[in-house]
Formats: structure tokens, sequence, C-alpha cells
């Protein structure tokens, strides 16, 4: 029980843990980001030219971020912060499984995102970059002054999105309306 207790109060601080993006006139939380991708995922699956694993979509998502908690969120328009973030994420998974009680588990599913190893992690991976744009589009201060510019986020998040038609075309029609409103 002792085990369990500090599992889960250790998870919930991924609350806490403040990403790049605003909401509202607040920073996004690393959680709310997590629980948004899950949303966009449940919708986006019903578009998708393939049959995807629901179930397995929603761990890869649900999980993709909880070494925040420990490691922070690495914003990829900065390099300081990139090129630390491997190391800070292994300690960050170190540190998670030495109390989880389903360790073994929670590795596997993060190991199977991170290396894209499944049809359903690259899925998930392209949904989290799907996210952002989101949020940016909802973000009324979001502009291309945040450093995050249409080359380096298509450099990024190309490579995932375009793993699916459908992802793709989300995608190009995301980056259409965040270069109308100038927010890149």
């Amino acid at each position: 029980m002792e085990q369990l207790i500090k599992s889960l109060t250790e998870l919930e601080k991924l609350k806490t843990v403040e990403r790049g993006l605003n909401v509202g006139n607040r920073k996004e939380s690393s959680a709310e980001h997590s629980w948004s991708c899950m949303l966009i995922a449940d919708v986006v699956l019903d578009y998708m030219e393939e049959p995807l694993d629901r179930l397995k979509v929603f761990e890869y998502l649900l999980y993709h971020d909880v070494v925040e908690v420990y490691a922070g969120d690495a914003k990829f328009n900065n390099p300081e912060e990139m090129k630390l973030k491997q190391e800070k994420e292994e300690k960050a998974i170190q540190k998670i499984t030495s109390f989880l009680p389903n360790a073994g588990r929670f590795e596997k599913i993060l190991h199977e995102y991170e290396n894209r190893e499944t049809r359903e992690s690259e899925f998930a991976k392209a949904v989290d970059c799907i996210d952002s744009c989101i949020r940016n589009l909802n973000d009324s201060n979001a502009s291309k002054e945040d450093g995050f510019t249409e080359d380096l986020i298509r450099q990024k998040y190309h490579p995932h999105v375009s793993k699916f038609q459908f992802t793709l075309e989300l995608f190009e029609n995301l980056m259409r309306q965040l270069i109308a409103l100038e927010k890149v």
C-alpha cells in the first residue's frame, strides 16, 4: 500500500510540470497535454485508414510524458534544453521505475513509444505533434516571436505526422491556419 501511495502521489505531480505553451494566462501542464492528446486520438482514430488498437494508443499517450515529472519539459526551440533531454529522461525513468509497482509494463510502453515499435506508437507520436499545433491555434498570445518557426515545426513534426495520410492532411491544414494567423 505504501508503494502504491508513493507511486500515485509522485505521478500526480505531472499536473505541476509547465510546458512552453499557454492556456489562457498560464502555462499548460504536461498532464493537460497528455489528456488533450488522448482526446485528439480518440476523435481522430475514427478517421484513420487502418485499424489501430485504441487502448494501446491511450497507454502510449497516458505515459509518454510522465518522465517530465523529474526531467521537466524540453522545448524543441531551445537547443540547450534539447542537449540535456535524453540524459534527464533516462534518469527520470530510473527514478520512476524504482517505485512504480508496474515498472516493467511502464518501461515496455515507454520503450515502444520512444522507439516507434508499433503503428499505434507512431500514431500516438503524430497526435503528440498535432496537439501542439492545436494548442498554438487556441493560444491568443502565440506568435512568430516565440521561436517556433514554420521550418522548425515542419522539421520536428513532419517525420511523425507523415506516417499516416490523415494525420499528414490534418497537420497541413493546421499549419495553413497557423501561417495565416502569423503564429509561425
